[in-house]
């Protein structure tokens, strides 16, 4: 993977996907090109291991160091899901040095929810 060297303070946004089963992360620009994406599976953890908040924390410091290394250290977030991860990557990329300038939620919420099925005739 080509990895370059940004500009000093440099804009992006982190989206974070918390399912029940594992946590996503992947940092773009702003013209949404994926710069790095990670996942609690990466780390070596398999299982529901992946699913611990601990895990999601781990995997947040790790790439917060990454990004800050790569040059990139003002960063929006986008969380999404609602894992145990969910606020313990936020945590994470706090602790590495990251600044977090806004934290925006984009879970999906029904409104209605599903159609319930028809009644039974007997």
């Amino acid at each position: 993977m080509l990895v370059k060297k940004f500009k000093n303070g440099t804009l992006s946004i982190i989206s974070i996907n918390c399912s029940s089963n594992n946590t996503i992360l992947n940092i773009s620009n702003f013209r949404k090109k994926t710069i790095f994406c990670t996942s609690c599976g990466s780390l070596g953890l398999k299982g529901s291991r992946r699913s611990t908040s601990y895990a999601s924390q781990t995997i947040a410091n790790l790439f917060g160091k990454k990004l800050y290394f790569l040059g990139i250290k003002y960063a929006f977030i986008r969380l999404k899901g609602f894992g145990n991860g969910r606020y313990s990557c936020i945590k994470g990329l706090f602790l590495s040095g990251i600044k977090i300038l806004r934290i925006l939620d984009v879970t999906f919420l029904p409104f209605n929810g599903c159609k319930l099925s028809k009644k039974r005739r007997v």
